[in-house]
């Protein structure tokens, strides 16, 4: 598979590239501020983009679908609760394919109704729900509920080896792994929600002690 993290710009944001060397079929993910650097790249892997996945929609993320569309002729598949214009709506479970990879979708809702992981060939893009060493922002009523269980019940069901690829370069390093995660993120060792929560609400603090950025 060929494989690509790529800062697009904005807050941090990363976008991804990734696609089937045998077919040369290809997707993109969040492009945002920079689809057109996301086509090069394409271009330079001679892989033709047949999909645009968004993670979330937040305008950071979703500012460049109409150009990638434009530039490729490319399908956006969004979850079905996403307002902003899609051509593949997705839920919990569904599955696409490029070329010979197989992409699964995951129903992440708390930092966004909408909010889904994309799992292809062992590496998960998590949008804004899990970051390295950190989770995506929320409120402190129902979205955090939400966040939790997505996290304890859907992401972190999937085994240690599986890569994890955040939307923002706000971790200590652009990658990491659900066992690494699992072992260090200051979230997944909260024992209860309300442990959990309470991080959420005495994160500045948290940061400003353990000398996070």
């Amino acid at each position: 598979m060929i494989f690509q993290q790529v800062m697009v710009g904005g807050d941090r944001n990363y976008g991804y590239l990734f696609g089937c060397e045998k077919t040369k079929k290809g997707a993109v993910v969040d492009p945002s501020f920079n689809p057109r650097k996301l086509k090069e790249m394409a271009d330079a892997e001679g892989l033709e983009i047949v999909y645009l996945f968004c993670t979330h929609d937040h305008y950071d993320h979703t500012n460049g679908n109409d150009e990638m569309k434009q530039l490729t002729g490319c399908k956006i598949v969004m979850h079905e609760n996403a307002a902003s214009y899609k051509d593949i709506a997705v839920t919990d479970g569904s599955r696409l394919e490029v070329g010979g990879l197989t992409v699964d979708i995951l129903y992440t809702p708390g930092h966004t109704e909408d909010a889904i992981c994309i799992l292809v060939d062992g590496k998960l893009i998590t949008g804004d729900t899990l970051f390295v060493g950190k989770v995506g922002g929320t409120g402190f009523g129902e979205d955090a509920r939400q966040e939790y269980h997505s996290l304890h019940e859907k992401i972190f069901t999937l085994p240690d080896h599986v890569e994890v690829w955040p939307g923002h370069n706000y971790g200590v390093q652009p990658t990491s792994t659900l066992g690494h995660e699992r072992k260090t993120n200051p979230f997944m060792l909260r024992k209860s929600y309300e442990d959990f929560l309470d991080l959420k609400k005495n994160w500045t603090e948290y940061k400003k002690i353990h000398g996070i950025d």
